[in-house]
């Protein structure tokens, strides 16, 4: 037995009924709460430079810079999700305490890094050309292509500060990332300020300024990064790039990047139908996704938080630690779930009346947001324990059947039932929301039943075959 592992049992406490699952709750909820936040800092930068665009520009110019923006959005979510294949590796080396491993797969996630830039900067930058092909305005997209150049560029720093997030996640200190993030929430918003109306001998780069700004944020963090990462440096042998472990790394990871492209295309393929509908369901539907997201967040660090504490345990193979990381994981998704459900439930009615006005179309959408509100948080309710499962699978390297899972449940089963009930029964955008929740169930079911499955098969909590 490792020292490590030696050294974890004996520091462990007596075990009692419900100690171990309490104290992994509360590792949990320690290692999500940063995480949580460093979502709703994002989140944050992006309204901000959605309501500056709008304010300073007016409506064509944000649908300019929106389609660029939605474009890189969906590519960085792959790559970043891709990349998010190191993180069971790296959790489970940090579990070992070994340098060498964590300085090889950093390695690995570099070069991952270098291999996702070289077609996705290109499929963005030359995105204004071949989105023609599917019948966008001309116009539109010429009006925002020096944004969309500048987003492409800007993918380069976004994915070493997304490596890095992902490997201070992995190493449960995401604090020192959210510091980063913080500081860089101010500086976005000024550097939006000065380079879309200029300032002195800096020019006025009009929507495009915003693009650059996000530049500027992208590389100051990762410079940021960079410094503390070599202050922490622990000087390990030169070794020659592990090809077999950036396979076995890619072969957990692409499952999880396809995921969130599933997640992301899903949404983006709901705005985009909505968009085809009354005023009213469009103004409802915009409401309810600013909330999913504030939603999403706290589900996403559950999420990241089981699939760490996961990879650590497995590693250590404590059984006791794997089931009571389990147990917790879903615990908290259910009282997360639950206290979203009610919370939406009886705030959908005032939040709809304090965002819309008394006029005719105003009044229309209120009702129809109030209905969205409590569909959202039904989806919440089902949807919680299914990416707490999602995390714990990934900690123990199984991504592929989830992958499948989603793809079934909301493109084969979700979509064509949201597009029926809205099309067949007139239930408009109501009708795709409710396609949604009936997604997140189905992926919470299949999701749970894979979990169960192997819970219950013998040695499935054992460390999986280390990219070696």
């Amino acid at each position: 037995m490792s020292m490590a592992r030696t050294e974890f049992m004996a520091a462990a406490p007596p075990v009692t009924t419900h100690g171990p699952m309490l104290r992994e709750s509360g590792a949990l909820l320690r290692l999500g709460w940063p995480i949580m936040l460093i979502a709703l800092v994002n989140m944050g930068m992006s309204i901000t430079d959605t309501m500056m665009v709008s304010l300073m520009f007016g409506a064509e110019a944000l649908a300019a810079v929106s389609v660029g923006s939605d474009l890189y959005s969906i590519i960085f979510y792959i790559c970043a999700g891709t990349l998010g294949g190191v993180a069971p590796f790296y959790a489970a080396a940090v579990a070992r305490g070994d340098a060498a491993d964590r300085a090889r797969l950093q390695r690995i996630g570099w070069a991952m890094a270098v291999l996702l830039a070289l077609p996705a900067v290109p499929l963005i930058w030359f995105a204004p050309q071949w989105l023609k092909l599917f019948g966008l305005d001309a116009g539109l997209l010429a009006l925002g292509e020096s944004f969309t150049q500048v987003m492409a560029l800007t993918l380069i720093p976004m994915l070493g500060v997304t490596l890095y997030r992902t490997l201070l996640t992995a190493a449960e200190n995401p604090h020192a990332f959210l510091k980063v993030t913080l500081a860089m929430l101010p500086l976005n918003a000024l550097g939006n300020l000065v380079l879309m109306q200029g300032l002195g001998p800096i020019p006025a780069f009009g929507p495009m300024g915003s693009g650059l700004a996000t530049l500027l944020v992208a590389l100051g963090t990762l410079i940021a990064l960079l410094v503390m990462a070599r202050r922490k440096v622990v000087a390990v042998p030169a070794a020659v790039f592990d090809w077999h472990g950036l396979l076995a790394v890619l072969r957990v990871g692409l499952p999880i990047g396809v995921t969130a492209a599933t997640e992301t295309g899903i949404y983006l393929a709901v705005t985009l139908y909505a968009a085809t509908l009354s005023a009213a369901d469009v103004a409802a539907h915009t409401l309810t996704l600013r909330m999913a997201g504030i939603a999403y967040a706290a589900s996403f660090a559950l999420q990241q938080a089981a699939m760490v504490r996961m990879a650590r345990a497995a590693e250590l193979q404590v059984t006791g630690d794997t089931r009571a990381v389990l147990r917790a994981s879903l615990w908290l998704s259910l009282v997360g779930g639950t206290l979203l459900l009610v919370l939406l439930s009886f705030g959908a009615e005032p939040l709809a009346v304090w965002f819309f006005d008394a006029s005719p179309a105003g009044l229309a959408a209120i009702q129809v947001a109030i209905v969205l509100l409590v569909l959202l948080g039904l989806l919440q309710f089902v949807g919680y324990p299914g990416l707490a499962g999602l995390g714990l699978l990934r900690g123990q390297k199984d991504t592929r059947l989830p992958m499948i899972f989603k793809l079934m449940a909301y493109w084969g089963i979700g979509a064509p039932l949201g597009i029926w009930l809205c099309e067949v029964n007139g239930l408009g955008v109501t009708g795709l929301w409710i396609g949604l929740v009936s997604g997140a169930f189905i992926t919470t079911a299949l999701t749970l039943a894979r979990l169960y499955t192997r819970r219950s098969a013998p040695d499935q909590f054992a460390p999986d075959l280390r990219a070696q």
